[in-house]
Order: structure tokens, then sequence, then C-alpha cells
């Protein structure tokens, strides 16, 4: 072979081998490991709760259905006051092994009831598990200036506040007990930045960043931390109601993402969704740059703010 021949067969061949240990690392978190009984260990005594934020709807609510099955006590906080007490009823007449369930009223976006959730929280015997997963995004796509400030202030204190402060109330707890999981949902958006949606792309990125901190802060105190990158799920915030192969319903995402605790510390969770991720991150990323991937997204995002100022009579500028 000629020089530039040998060149081309080894980077070729580079480029397949590192193709099939990211194939291998793939089926490995995402079903082989979790098969075969290695992970996470979720077994935990009987006094170990689960807390959960927005719980009541969506992803929320299937984390709270996975761990109630699993027989954990759950201590669930939403805004609304008759959803909490429906789910509280729901969870416990269909999972007899979850033994208690409490629940607390909190509208992250307004209030400021943190004094009152940790004294609540440093009641509870052991806080075995945190899920972060309440989150608001925008009504629809739209330019940063065009942003409310009610609405940059609810982005901030939902997105960010909440998840700060919850994870320094429990992981105290978590350390004191030697062992923790938390599960901080950010976002797809977080991957890269997202023009349209600035700002919720930007707290998710927040949560992302610190998740992934803290897990090497806590990693040897037996406390896990993973940060989930969702794209899509049929849920009440995508405004999608009808689950696809690139669109899981919560409890398919759930139950494909839970496989991949104890092996990935930063998880799409879906195999769609690390698919997309894949393409992006490995392909399009690497031949075209970070900021093509903006402006796909730019250009995908204004259309759906086209449609939205369409459909509701506004006057686009």
């Amino acid at each position: 072979m000629t020089f530039y021949e040998t060149i081309g067969f080894y980077t070729l061949a580079v480029f397949f081998i590192l193709t099939a240990l990211k194939l291998l690392r793939f089926l490995w978190s995402s079903c082989l490991g979790s098969s075969l009984s290695f992970g996470y260990d979720f077994k935990h005594s009987d006094n170990a709760f689960t807390v959960i934020t927005g719980a009541t709807d969506g992803i929320g609510l299937e984390y709270a259905r996975f761990f109630a099955k699993k027989g954990y006590r759950l201590f669930l906080l939403s805004r609304s006051e008759d959803k909490l007490t429906t789910t509280k009823e729901s969870l416990l007449n269909e999972f007899t092994q979850c033994k208690e369930v409490q629940t607390m009223v909190v509208d992250f976006s307004k209030d400021d009831m943190y004094d009152e959730i940790q004294r609540k929280l440093e009641q509870l015997p052991r806080i075995d598990v945190l899920v972060n997963n309440v989150g608001l995004s925008y009504p629809h796509p739209d330019y940063f200036t065009k942003i409310s400030t009610e609405t940059l202030n609810a982005l901030l204190n939902v997105n960010i506040k909440a998840m700060t402060r919850l994870t320094h109330i429990c992981l105290s707890k978590m350390e004191l007990q030697k062992k923790g999981l938390i599960l901080n949902l950010s976002s797809f958006s977080a991957a890269y930045p997202t023009p349209l949606l600035a700002v919720y792309g930007s707290t998710k990125a927040y949560v992302d960043h610190l998740s992934r901190a803290l897990q090497t802060e806590y990693a040897n105190k037996n406390i896990v931390i993973q940060s989930i990158l969702p794209a899509y799920v049929s849920t009440k915030m995508s405004k999608i109601r009808k689950a696809s192969l690139m669109v899981p319903t919560p409890k398919t995402y759930i139950q494909s993402q839970m496989k991949t605790v104890g092996f990935e510390n930063r998880t799409y969770g879906f195999w769609t969704h690390k698919a997309q991720g894949f393409v992006l991150d490995s392909i399009i990323g690497n031949l075209l740059g970070p900021d093509f991937i903006q402006k796909i997204t730019f250009n995908s995002l204004k259309s759906v703010r086209d449609r939205a100022y369409k459909k509701h009579n506004l006057k686009s500028q």
C-alpha cells in the first residue's frame, strides 16, 4: 500500500474500532448489565424514603410508580393538592408494598418554602433516593427579549433553585447515611446551546454540569448522582400526546433509563435518544462543528415559533 492508503486504512480501522466499543458500551449500559444484576443495588431498609418533585404527572408520576413498586416510602412534592391526594391514593391502592406516601404542596415557581421543606425532610428517618424532576419550559420557542420577566424568574426558580436546594438538603442526609441515589432531570437541550429556548436550555445545562461535578465529589461516599438528558417524551410539557419510536411514553422512558443507573453518570436514557446523541456528538459535531448544530436547532424551533404565533394570532417580530 502507498503511504496515503496506509493512513486511510488505519483511520478507518480506528473509526470502526471506536464505533464497536461504543456499541458494546451501549448494549452493556442499556440492557445487558442490568439483566445480569450488575449496576445500582435498590435493596433498602423498611424506613427508606424516595423524595420526588413534580410527582403527579408524566415522568415524575412514573418515578413514583417505579419506587412504590420497589417498596420505598414516598415523599411527593407538587403544586396541586388535589393531584397529590389522587396520586397518593392511587399509589397506595396499586402498590401494597409501598407502606407510606407523604405529600407537600409547593409551587416552586413562586414560593420560597425551603425552610419548611428542609424541616419536613429532616424528620424522615432516611432519604435513600431523590428525584429532581420538576421542570418548566417556555410556552413556545421565542427570542430572549420576548420572554416575560415573570417567566424568566419562574424558569430560574423551578429549574435551578429547586434542584439545587433539594439536592443540598437531601445530599447532606445521604452523606451521613453513607448511601444515596440522586436522579437529576436535565434535558437533551442541555447538550448544545438551544436558540429560541436559550434560558430553558441553559438552566438544564446547569443541572447537567452540577450533577456531573457532584458525582465526582461524592463517588467515594457510596452516593450515585446521575444526570438525565431526555429528548422528547410524550408528556404535557412536550405537548406531544402521541408516543412513537422517537417519543416514548413516560413509563417506557423510565423503564429504560433506570437500567442505566450504576453504569452511566450522564445518560440520554432511551435508546433512540442515545442514537440521536451519538449522531450529534460523534458525527455531526465532529464533522461540521457545534455551530452547525445550533443553526439546525434554530431553524427547527423558529418553525415551531411561527406556528405558535399563527395559532394564537400573535404579531411576529
